[in-house]
């Protein structure tokens, strides 16, 4: 039941990432048809676009790797029996659980300073910064949330399938 929960927010989140993409393609073209028809601009874009890559990459992560496309070192794992594949995926799990764990707590400092100081971008659009900040927090905590879920499923000996990139 919590997996199927995480596996939700975490695809919930890889559409949000979508969303995303779409709006900065939208604003990119009306940044074009500005400067190319009214030789005018919304001055933001770049900023805008940032952000935008920023939290679509945070959203991602979850659903990378619940579908096996997160970052892999393939070459050990090929080399490995399936009771040491199997040790190392746990600890690699509950490792990714610790270090994106401190990495997120450091982020939700930065939210919550930026929160209550009201830190805004240097720009014309003024942007709360703890804005593009949570939403890249939140990508954070689910991956967490998916990379603990990672390590009780195969603690409890559940099949390690290979990334689809794989021969």
């Amino acid at each position: 039941m919590l997996n199927r929960l995480i596996d939700f927010l975490a695809r919930v989140a890889a559409i949000g990432a979508c969303c995303i993409l779409v709006a900065m393609v939208a604003l990119i073209l009306y940044e074009i048809a500005l400067r190319s028809l009214f030789n005018s601009s919304t001055y933001v874009l770049d900023e805008f676009v940032g952000y935008g890559v920023a939290t679509m990459t945070f959203l991602s992560f979850a659903v990378a790797l619940k579908d096996n496309v997160f970052i892999r070192v393939n070459l050990v794992l090929a080399n490995l029996g399936p009771l040491p594949r199997r040790g190392v995926e746990i600890v690699s799990c509950a490792l990714g659980v610790l270090l994106f764990g401190f990495i997120a707590s450091y982020f939700w400092k930065l939210v919550a300073r930026d929160f209550s100081r009201g830190t805004v971008s240097n720009s014309v659009a003024e942007v709360p910064l703890w804005m593009p900040q949570a939403l890249m927090l939140l990508g954070l905590v689910i991956l967490i949330l998916q990379f603990a879920a990672l390590t009780v499923h195969y603690a409890r000996g559940a099949p390690i399938i290979d990334g689809q990139d794989e021969l």
